[in-house]
């Protein structure tokens, strides 16, 4: 579990890269948003891309612990997908968008932390593989696996191109309509 501190200067970096860009941001204006002395800062993490890594890992592991709660709520197979777009690729975009340079900053998330972003990968494709294993029917023609790797995938990218909100939220209805009838619900 990370130190309050520590978490602090993430919340500064995620701020900082949200408002400045990730290549426009320095350490000294993430030490300044932490409130704490660029020393500090370097003790903790040794560059900007160390705590981008971070900002990924932290808020990827809380948006998994998240959805997995959620799903203790829910009872179909069709909630819970909802409640992965909802929590997952819908709630992502809406941070995203906020960035005043959301393009640059998606860049540099996936130049500076692509193994961050490959192991919540295979963290989310794992759990969603026990949905679908627990939820879809025996009888299905995709596997558990392919079916959890399609939804991640194809979910995680509805973001490309779409103009607004409520266009994602269209694409993701139809990814879910689409993975609906893959597993034969």
């Amino acid at each position: 579990m990370m130190e309050k501190k520590s978490i602090e200067m993430l919340k500064a970096g995620w701020a900082m890269f949200a408002r400045y860009g990730f290549a426009k941001t320095t350490m000294s204006d993430i030490a300044n948003e932490a409130g704490v002395s660029r020393q500090t800062l370097y003790n903790a993490f040794a560059s900007k891309e160390d705590i981008l890594r971070a900002v990924v890992r932290h808020a990827g592991e809380e948006s998994l612990a998240t959805v997995i709660e959620e799903w203790t709520k829910l009872e179909t197979l069709e909630e819970k997908l909802a409640a992965f777009q909802i929590f997952g690729p819908q709630a992502w975009y809406e941070v995203m968008i906020t960035a005043p340079d959301w393009g640059e900053l998606m860049d540099g998330m996936h130049k500076a932390s692509s193994n961050e972003l490959d192991a919540l990968e295979r963290n989310w494709v794992a759990e969603l593989k026990k949905v679908f294993e627990a939820e879809a029917p025996e009888k299905s023609v995709v596997s558990p696996e392919e079916l959890a790797r399609f939804f991640y995938s194809t979910s995680k990218n509805a973001k490309y191109g779409v103009k607004d909100v409520a266009e994602l939220k269209s694409r993701l209805k139809t990814i879910l309509r689409a993975t609906l009838a893959l597993a034969d619900k």
